[in-house]
């Protein structure tokens, strides 16, 4: 076996990337690389047992010089035996559309295609033809636009079904590579203008790199780096799977954390695309010793409530005053709760924080259900007191208590949604009574 194709099946084999009896989708655009994939993966599908095909997808950037290159992956694929699946977009007007970069559009436009033909026809394994130096521009793209660890981890290797064979020859031995077996290709004009970030750096830095280092190569670099970045990332995956809830991060088991941990932690709760500063944001509001602290992050809130960090839509639901009456339920879209009033038959013990049976004569105006304000007060047995310090007792999140209905009669305060009703309010003996039931219809309740 060729040595550069020993080189590549070693590198597939320590990355378990070709399947026994699977099928791998090898993406051709013609040019050097990718042709050099092609013919790689021919060689090596009867030594794994894996079927083959290819796909290609024209930009529509370079008019007939495209269909050209279609026309030259479709012709060698069909000498060579091979399937071929051919797609195209005119990447220009969806760049506009979108408002990107010509760049950036292809790559969605052309990988969208792949996996979508590769989920369509089951396939587990899409090939792409990125190699050693290919690495090498990425991670100096990131350290030019700045990039922590995981940015400079470069290009894996294997990335859920998609695997990049190539990365283990440098551009150099694939031209070798290419020239000792004949391999064809088709030169993309673009490649020489410096249109491209990655051209700029191919054909203005990389020189002058090599002056300095013949041998440059991150290959060695970006492995040692990635193992880290899983074993943080691990840590980060285990504080969230042992110590979060569905809805809640401990704020101090957090902010005990290394800060290499906690980051990632934080990114895997609240969002991947978290700024550093929105990280560092929220492990401030973790270490604070304020029980009720909120921060706002774009389209996202962060809470910390009696020890916990929860989020939620950055705008909060509000919700209107409503009459209560016995012929018909209120429906509270805003805060997910169905409020009815019936008379009472024969109840006279009843303890609910959610239903309250009210005698009659409590009654003596319009009954309405509203927000709480300032000054609401409820009886209890072991006084009166105000409904802000009861439900900070109850440790009830400050985000929720705007949204919690009190049921009042002008301004006298009967019962509260999630506390109680007032003490002076429940019937004794035979007195004529109502009943006000409340049913949760959304998914967040007091507890």
């Amino acid at each position: 076996m060729n040595r550069y194709l020993k080189k590549i099946s070693d590198f597939c084999q320590e990355y378990g990337m070709l399947p026994r009896g699977g099928t791998v989708m090898a993406c051709v655009s013609g040019g050097t690389d990718s042709m050099c994939l092609l013919w790689v993966l021919r060689e090596l599908a009867p030594v794994y047992g894996f079927t083959l095909l290819a796909a290609h997808f024209n930009h529509m950037l370079r008019g007939e010089e495209s269909d050209g290159d279609e026309a030259f992956v479709r012709e060698y694929c069909d000498g060579a035996g091979i399937e071929l699946i051919c797609g195209s977009g005119d990447v220009r007007a969806e760049a506009e559309r979108r408002g990107k970069g010509i760049e950036e559009t292809a790559r969605d436009m052309r990988y969208a295609f792949f996996f979508s033909e590769a989920g369509k026809r089951g396939i587990g394994r899409v090939a792409t033809a990125h190699n050693a130096d290919d690495n090498l521009e990425t991670v100096l793209m990131r350290i030019a636009r700045g990039t922590g660890l995981r940015g400079l981890c470069g290009i894996p290797p294997v990335s859920g079904r998609l695997i990049r064979p190539l990365l283990a020859l440098t551009r150099a031995e694939i031209l070798k590579l290419n020239g000792q077996n004949g391999i064809p290709h088709r030169e993309d004009s673009s490649n020489s203008s410096d249109e491209y970030t990655r051209n700029k750096l191919r054909h203005r830095v990389l020189p002058v790199l090599r002056e300095i280092n013949p041998s440059l190569n991150v290959t060695g670099m970006t492995e040692l780096l990635r193992r880290d970045e899983e074993y943080l990332s691990g840590k980060a995956r285990e504080f969230i799977e042992e110590s979060c809830t569905e809805d809640a991060v401990p704020a101090s088991g957090l902010a005990s954390l290394p800060f290499p941990v906690s980051s990632r932690a934080v990114r895997g709760v609240f969002g991947e695309k978290l700024s550093e500063a929105h990280v560092e944001a929220v492990l401030e509001l973790a270490k604070s010793p304020d029980p009720s602290g909120r921060l706002d992050l774009p389209g996202l809130a962060v809470r910390r409530e009696y020890g916990k960090l929860t989020s939620a839509e950055a705008s909060e639901k509000a919700f209107q005053e409503r009459v209560l009456s016995l012929d018909r339920p209120v429906i509270m879209e805003e805060i997910g709760l169905t409020v009815s009033c019936e008379p009472a038959e024969g109840q006279r013990i009843y303890n609910s924080l959610t239903n309250f049976l009210i005698k009659r004569d409590t009654i003596n105006s319009e009954l309405i259900i509203r927000p709480r304000k300032t000054g609401d007060a409820l009886k209890t047995r072991a006084g009166t007191r105000s409904v802000k310090r009861l439900m900070i007792d109850k440790k009830i999140p400050a985000h929720m208590r705007a949204s919690l209905p009190v049921i009042a009669c002008g301004d006298r305060v009967l019962a509260v949604y999630g506390l109680g009703q007032s003490v002076d309010t429940l019937p004794v003996g035979g007195e004529p009574a109502i009943i006000i039931k409340t049913e949760k219809r959304g998914k967040e309740e007091i507890r």
